[in-house]
This record gives C-alpha cells, sequence and structure tokens, in this order.
C-alpha cells in the first residue's frame, strides 16, 4: 500500500514526492500493450490526485498544485519497463486513499472534541509508524523471497478493518494505540532477524517440503506396486492350477500290448487221411478268414487308440509348456516389482528420518519467530507447518 496515502499530518507535497520516489525504483517487465498500461496509470493517478482533494478538504491539508503537475511529467515520461508495477501500485494505494476518506466521511466529528484530536494524533502516530515499518522491510532486499507479503502491510490493512468496524472514539484509540504498539514490534523484530540464517531455514524448509512431496509420490508407488504384485502372484496361482491340469495327459504313457489272436493255432480242424487213415491238422480256412480279420481290426483300433495318446500327450505338453514360459515371466516380472518396492522402501526410510530429523531443528528456528511475522511468510512455510504434522504425531 502506498506510504504517501496514510497520514494525514504531512504536507502534500512530501507526499507525492514519496510517491515519485516509489514509482522510480520499480523495475518490471514491459507489458506488450504499454501505451494501454501508460493510459490506465495516468488515469488512476488523475483519481489519486482528486482523491487527494477531498481528503485535504477533510483535513486541511490542500494538495500542492505545481507538484501535482511536476508528477503529471514524471508518470507521463515513466520508462517502459516501469510502468506496469507502477500501475499496479497506484491501483493499491487508491484503493487505501477512498478507504481512508471513507473512514474521515464517517467520523466527522472527530475534529470537535479531545477525543476526536486524540484520534487523529494517534492515527497519525500510526501511519508515522506503519512507513518506517515498511522502510525497514523493503531496506532487507533477502527476506522478499521469505515473506509473501510485508508484516507490516498486512498489519495496517487490519488496523484499517477494525477502525471501520467501530463506531466510538474511545474504540478507535484503544485500536491504533494496539496497532502502534504491534507496528513498533514489528518493525523492531524484522530489524533484529538474522536474514543469513532466515535465508538458510528458508532453504531448508523448500527442501523438506520437496521431500515431503516426494514421499508423497514414492508412497502411492508403492501402494500400486504392491497392487500389480499381489496381481502377479495370483496370476502365478492361476498358472500353477492349469498346470496341474494338464500335467496328467502330458505324462500319458501311450505305449500298449501288441495284438495277437494266434489264428494260426486256433483255426486249425483234424482232418483224416484217407490213405494210411491217420489224423492232421489242417487250416480250418473260414475261421482264419475271419480270425484275420478280426486281428487286424483289433490293431487298428489300438493304433488308433495309441494315436489319440499321443496327441492328447503332445497337446498336454505344449499346453504346458506355454503355462510354464507364462509363469516364469511372471514370476520374473513379480521379481523385478519386488526389487524396486524393497529398493521404494529404503528410500521411504532414507527421507522419512531425513525429515523427521529436520522437523526438530526447523521448529525450533521457527517457534523463535513472532505470530506477526509469521503469519505473513511465504506458502514454503505455510506448507512445512502442515507437513511436519505428521513427523510431529508419529
Amino acid at each position: 500500500m502506498l506510504i504517501f496515502l496514510q497520514s494525514k499530518i504531512q504536507p502534500i507535497r512530501a507526499v507525492l514526492s514519496v510517491v515519485c520516489l516509489i514509482v522510480s525504483s520499480y523495475a518490471t517487465n514491459a507489458y506488450a500493450e504499454i501505451s494501454d498500461m501508460r493510459a490506465d496509470l495516468k488515469s488512476v493517478n488523475e483519481q489519486i490526485f482528486r482523491a487527494l482533494t477531498v481528503r485535504g478538504e477533510l483535513t486541511g491539508d490542500v494538495p500542492d498544485a505545481e507538484v501535482i503537475k511536476e508528477l503529471r511529467v514524471f508518470i507521463a515520461t515513466l520508462p517502459e519497463d516501469q510502468v506496469a508495477k507502477a500501475l499496479v501500485d497506484a491501483e493499491h494505494g487508491l484503493a487505501s486513499l477512498e478507504k481512508e476518506i471513507a473512514i474521515l466521511k464517517a467520523s466527522p466529528s472527530l475534529s470537535d472534541d479531545a477525543n476526536g484530536r486524540e484520534v487523529e494524533a494517534l492515527r497519525s502516530e500510526f501511519y508515522d509508524v506503519y512507513s518506517k515499518c515498511s522502510n525497514t522491510f523493503n531496506k532487507y532486499k533477502k527476506i522478499s523471497l521469505i515473506f509473501k507479503s510485508s508484516p507490516c502491510s498486512e498489519y495496517e490493512e487490519r488496523v484499517e478493518a477494525r477502525i471501520w468496524n467501530v463506531d466510538t472514539p474511545q474504540k478507535k484509540i484503544e485500536a491504533y494505540q494496539e496497532g502502534i504498539a504491534t507496528l513498533t514490534k514489528i518493525m523492531t523484530q524484522m530489524a533484529e532477524l538474522d536474514t543469513t540464517e532466515l535465508g538458510r531455514m528458508y532453504e531448508k524448509i523448500k527442501s523438506f517440503n520437496a521431500q515431503h512431496k516426494k514421499l508423497g509420490v514414492l508412497l502411492a508407488k508403492r501402494e500400486n506396486l504392491k497392487s500389480d504384485i499381489s496381481a502377479i502372484l495370483e496370476n502365478m496361482d492361476e498358472y500353477q492350477s492349469k498346470a496341474e491340469s494338464y500335467m496328467a495327459n502330458a505324462s500319458l504313457n501311450c505305449a500298449a500290448e501288441p495284438v495277437d489272436f494266434d489264428c494260426g493255432n486256433r483255426c486249425q480242424q483234424r482232418v483224416k487221411d484217407p490213405i494210411f487213415g491217420t489224423y492232421r491238422n489242417e487250416p480250418d480256412m473260414r475261421c482264419l478268414k475271419k480270425c484275420n480279420f478280426q486281428e487286424q481290426q483289433a490293431i487298428a483300433d489300438l493304433n488308433e487308440k495309441i494315436d489319440d495318446c499321443i496327441d492328447d500327450r503332445d497337446w498336454a505338453k505344449e499346453k504346458l509348456e506355454g503355462i510354464e514360459s507364462d509363469y516364469d515371466s511372471e514370476r520374473a516380472r513379480g521379481l523385478a516389482l519386488s526389487r524396486e518396492h524393497n529398493q521404494i522402501n529404503d528410500d521411504l526410510k532414507l527421507l522419512l528420518d531425513r525429515n523427521k530429523n529436520a522437523v526438530g531443528e526447523l521448529d525450533s528456528f521457527l517457534a523463535q519467530l513472532p505470530p506477526e511475522i509469521f503469519n505473513t511468510m511465504s506458502n514454503e512455510f505455510s506448507a512445512y507447518g502442515l507437513n511436519s504434522m505428521s513427523y510431529r504425531t508419529d
């Protein structure tokens, strides 16, 4: 928030001079549409000049026309790389000035009695301290990475909101008195900060948060690995069950006893020799023909059964080989995932131990920071506050 908008008793020429110094201190990247940006800046500053006139009418501190003229020239010739930041600052300042005017209009009778004069005096003192506090904050450039905003501005906005919501001079006096004491405390605390040590702790907290984030990634990955390994074990059990169903056929013995109907002996008949009157055995052709047919049919049936058996055995063996190949492949994949799971466990333990050790050191350091300062620190510090809870409760 612009400092020049805060103090009622400061001369307007000095206030506008501060504006020049603040605007000239900014250097940012130029926007593509710089001409539009410059026009917006001119418009906002004209609104500020008009608001200063209104404020002057309420406080008796009328703007210096010559200084305003000089400021218009300064803004018109502002380098392009400074226009964007100057516009942001001007808009912020205008909002603050409008709020101040609203407060002044809401309390027209304050200057008519002793309480009113005391409020005005305290208000002037408050913004004088605020100005010094802001200067102290801006003096330490290294802190800019550590704070998301000035503790002075953060607290000043709280006091403004409090003043806006109270309706008696006494409450305003109490608010300003408390605000002066707290701003003075904040200013002193910032001046006493060891920025080198604070910077070191900031980097350490960034490292802690990065490792905490990595822990989350590793934990999620480990859970995924557990799920994958569990699925692999189920697949291996299924392969084992399938293999058992093929093992019996794969080990079939397809050998068989040869078929021999002994037709030569079975198909004999006794015949009497008409000359000598003796008996001899001769083949019974009808029997022999029938027996030989039956024997050939039995051989064909047996060969067919053997062929079927061999086909079933070969098919089962082929299936079993495929299952064993899938089983070995799944087992190898499971072992690889298991090794990765074990490595993640090792990494998790290392990171957990490292962050647990860091919590004590970081907490001890941050405990020394006053709440008014800690509450305005960057998101890295806020994230640490949340992340470290899990380590404190382990």
